[in-house]
């Protein structure tokens, strides 16, 4: 009787534990489900949300915006703020906690269960009596209605351990893809946030000298008007001089508009709500400017050789193979049967059985055969797939090697249209000047005066505009290399053979003044500022003592002493109308470099044509771009004679080589000059 009611007060206890697990699973379930808003609530969720976003676009607290940022501070700003770099950063630490989850299973599987189960009746059955071929009725049970089981077990499969690990290798790489891919990103970043800051600086600038110009104009006008007054000039011209003022505001309000978008475009670079308000610092331009090597120091192989050391995505192809052949490696463990090992305790409370609890262990093996030749096909694609990654790897390399091409040849060409360009604003400057002076001298009527005043402030603004593209071109040519922008400079990037600079010529970004780019209000930056040579004729050399020669018409002494040649020059030059460089300069290249370079010198020819003649002979060569900025052609006059020689400068030594072998091959004289040659 004691033990019947024993029984049934257990069934109660397990009738109510059951009830309460059954009400805690359908209010779990209730509490997990979506609930869909309505309009209003979905509209009052986003003003919140675009409250909460307003609040992230803030700056933060620890930038002075009291102080003018500079362009390293931009660039911080951005590589720590920028949307796309956190999102970037985001994904690598998702990455990494994978690579952590699949190291973690490698770790043997320990389960444990625990089961209640009851049944309305028992489990009886009859028995089997062989010896007499019939079925007989039995009445004893090995299983009771209500039953409560428990099992721990742990179980390690070798194949899944060892796909696991080739996994987690797999994904360990590729999240050094993302780190490399980040680095990447950071170098765009940057450059492009000094495109945009140098444009809104160079803007901010012009409109600074435009307002000046505006200025000289009003001035210039109210003379024209005062003359129309008093009947000594037409209204025509009074009109006119309204209409250069009318298209002077057309221009400034074209420069605000492309300032006010170069700064909203940095504002979303740096992360900011283009509501922000902070000022640019405008450092001085000329020592940045001078400080970048001339494209002739840049040696195009060098170039090729730390680009394909240091570009990031080149790493990415590298690890990208690496991880075609983990994936490779895990096709070839599909191969194999798969082998598990086990041990468990196991827990029955039913009370017929002798023990209620007891352990077991074991080994297995599972083998999918008809999965085989599956298997082995995915193998062969993916040893295919491994030298796809390869092929892409070595066709990255190629955009690698071309991109530091385009950029160095980009570079070229914005060096180039910036010297063009400065001495045309440096002749319409002149002018400028010169119609002043005749203005005040009352030989050009004020009309003329305004013409010049705007076709200046336009030769400035392409002037200015050539600068800023310069200096970007420079930039991306270090991130073609895989350079950082605010980490390369023109030491680095010509192998530490920076142009030299005259640091009390530099002048500001100033504002609410009539001075440029450079903080001069004549611009007075020579293109020789960047270790260019002379073009045309008549350029000098540092040391032509002792210099050998061959004329076309007449002899020319190899052995002449270096003050006659000197005291020759002046004359010479005179005579021809041509330009020379001081005696005294340092050299086709910068004083750094032109020490270490060849020159090649072919003779001295009277005739007139007589250099251009030569010149045009090894135009086509394969050197290099040859033109006459390669060469100086130098004119002198030595009594009645008028000669004029022709050096190659700035070469290395295989090319002076190469150049010599093509002269002997044209039947020309020539004298190939190292530099340690005392005819330097």
């Amino acid at each position: 009787m004691v033990k019947r009611e024993k029984d049934s007060g257990r069934m109660v206890l397990r009738s109510a534990w059951k009830k309460l697990l059954l009400l805690s699973c359908v209010l779990l379930l209730i509490g997990g489900c979506t609930k869909i808003l309505n309009d209003a609530e979905l509209a009052d969720h986003r003003e919140k949300q675009a409250r909460n976003d307003l609040e992230v676009l803030k700056p933060p607290m620890d930038i002075n915006f009291e102080q003018p940022l500079t362009l390293d501070d931009v660039i911080q700003i951005g590589l720590h703020n920028n949307l796309e770099v956190r999102i970037a950063k985001l994904n690598q630490e998702i990455s990494d906690k994978e690579t952590l989850a699949q190291r973690l299973r490698m770790l043997p599987g320990l389960t444990a269960d625990a089961r209640f189960e009851y049944r309305d009746r028992l489990r009886k059955s009859d028995v089997y009596n062989w010896r007499l071929d019939e079925d007989q009725k039995d009445y004893t049970v090995s299983e009771l209605k209500d039953s409560l089981r428990g099992n721990l077990s742990l179980t390690w499969n070798v194949l899944d351990t060892a796909m696991a690990y080739v996994r987690s290798n797999a994904l360990e790489m590729q999240e050094q893809v993302l780190e490399r891919k980040r680095i990447r990103q950071a170098q765009q970043l940057a450059l492009d946030i000094t495109e945009a800051y140098w444009q809104a600086a160079a803007l901010e600038d012009a409109l600074d000298y435009v307002h000046a110009v505006e200025k000289r104009l009003k001035a210039v006008k109210r003379k024209i008007d005062s003359a129309v007054d008093a009947r000594d000039l037409d209204r025509m011209d009074a009109a006119e001089a309204e209409l250069r003022l009318k298209e002077l505001e057309l221009t400034i309000r074209q420069l605000q508009a492309n300032l006010s978008s170069s700064r909203l475009e940095l504002s979303r670079l740096l992360g900011f709500n283009q509501n922000v308000q902070y000022t640019l610092a405008r450092p001085p331009i000329k020592p940045i400017v001078a400080a970048l090597p001339h494209t002739k120091e840049l040696d195009i192989d060098s170039l090729e050789e730390y680009a394909l050391i240091h570009r990031p995505e080149l790493y990415q192809s590298d690890i990208q193979v690496m991880i075609q052949k983990e994936e490779a490696k895990r096709a070839f463990l599909n191969l194999f049967p798969g082998v598990s090992f086990f041990a468990a305790t196991h827990y029955d409370d039913n009370r017929l059985l002798y023990a209620n609890t007891w352990n077991s262990v074991g080994a297995g093996v599972g083998w999918n055969l008809l999965e085989i030749p599956a298997n082995l096909a995915r193998l062969k694609g993916q040893e295919k797939t491994i030298d796809m990654a390869e092929a892409q790897r070595l066709m990255m390399t190629v955009g690698v090697i071309t991109q530091v091409h385009i950029g160095l040849l980009d570079y070229a060409i914005k060096v180039d249209r910036f010297r063009l360009l400065e001495e045309t604003y440096q002749l319409a400057a002149n002018l400028l000047d010169m119609a002043e002076a005749k203005n005040s001298a009352g030989r050009l009527p004020e009309l003329a005066v305004t013409q010049r005043y705007l076709e200046e402030m336009a030769a400035k603004l392409r002037r200015d505009e050539a600068v800023v593209d310069m200096l970007v071109a420079h930039k991306r040519l270090c991130v073609s290399v895989g350079m950082a922008p605010q980490e390369c400079d023109g030491a680095m990037l010509a192998g530490g053979a920076g142009t030299e600079f005259d640091t009390t010529l530099a002048g500001d970004f100033t504002s609410g003044t009539s001075t440029d780019l450079y903080g001069s209000e004549t611009g007075g930056f020579n293109s020789t500022d960047l270790g260019s040579g002379d073009i045309g004729t008549g350029a000098g050399v540092s040391n032509p003592s002792g210099a050998g020669a061959w004329s076309d018409s007449s002899e020319f002494g190899a052995d002449l002493p270096p003050a006659e040649w000197e005291r020759s020059a002046g004359a010479g030059e005179a005579a021809a109308g041509s330009r020379s460089a001081d005696m005294n300069d340092e050299g086709w290249a910068s004083g750094a470099s032109d020490r270490f370079l060849w020159k090649v010198q072919m003779g001295a020819f009277t005739q007139p044509g007589g250099p251009s003649k030569r010149m045009d002979q090894i135009q086509n060569m394969d050197l290099r771009l040859l033109d006459n900025r390669d060469a100086r052609i130098t004119t002198k006059r030595l009594g009645p004679s008028l000669f004029n020689r022709v050096r190659v400068m700035g070469l290395t030594e295989p090319q002076a080589k190469t150049l010599a072998q093509d002269l002997q091959q044209k039947g020309m004289e020539y004298w190939v000059i190292p530099p340690d040659s005392k005819h330097w």
